[in-house]
């Protein structure tokens, strides 16, 4: 898998940005962030688009990676979440999809999804059932604080968890941490960033500390 996350990362780019210019009337921001971090590079993508005329249904994609500075294969990570999700009022959503995981290969997922969000404030939470190779309990949380700082600038700050256990015997498989803070101004961000990652039953950790840069297209 060398060099397959920068691959990932362009390709990527090209794609969303081609849509971000073609659509209309314009979709709701994709953010896209990188962090240059001290032992490796973390790549995020989150795409949310509705896909019927009534906005009942909608396509959502979040894409992770990460890779270290010399390319180590053992290093290399991509994970691709794909669902499609009906709404069912009150900010929630119940989906299905499957995600491809740079180990597990294609896992098979039913989940729900609380959504909401303001200028100021954005809150995830996505609790999943993982269908293969084992059944997992993964959950998903995301909150973001934005209060303005001036016309044309905001604080940026967002707390990420993710855990995911064995429902068979309640192991552990996967677990993070992602920390950021910074300023936004129009559709940059940019700051400092920490991940806490935790992997296998006993929790081997990897952590990575740095500076990011966020665009929304």
């Amino acid at each position: 898998m060398k060099n397959g996350l920068l691959i990932l990362v362009c390709t990527l780019l090209l794609s969303v940005t081609s849509f971000a210019q073609q659509s209309s009337p314009p979709p709701a921001p994709i953010p896209v962030e990188v962090m240059f971090g001290n032992n490796r590079m973390n790549f995020q993508l989150i795409l949310n688009k509705p896909i019927d005329a009534k906005g009942k249904f909608t396509f959502f994609n979040v894409t992770n990676g990460a890779v270290d500075y010399h390319n180590k294969n053992e290093e290399t990570e991509i994970v691709v979440v794909n669902s499609i999700n009906y709404d069912l009022g009150n900010n929630f959503k119940a989906g299905a999809g499957a995600q491809w995981h740079f180990k597990l290969g294609l896992v098979p997922l039913l989940g729900v999804q609380y959504f909401k969000a303001n200028p100021t404030w954005l809150l995830l939470v996505s609790p999943n059932i993982c269908l293969l190779p084992t059944t997992n309990m993964e959950v998903v949380s995301l909150v973001e604080f934005k209060p303005s700082l001036g016309p044309k600038t905001r604080l940026y700050t967002r707390g990420q968890l993710l855990y995911n256990q064995v429902l068979d015997g309640g192991v552990h498989a996967r677990s993070g941490y992602t920390f950021r803070a910074g300023i936004s101004r129009q559709k940059f961000t940019y700051g400092i960033g920490m991940n806490f990652d935790y992997y296998g039953p006993f929790k081997a950790e990897k952590l990575n500390t740095g500076a990011f840069v966020r665009i929304s297209l």
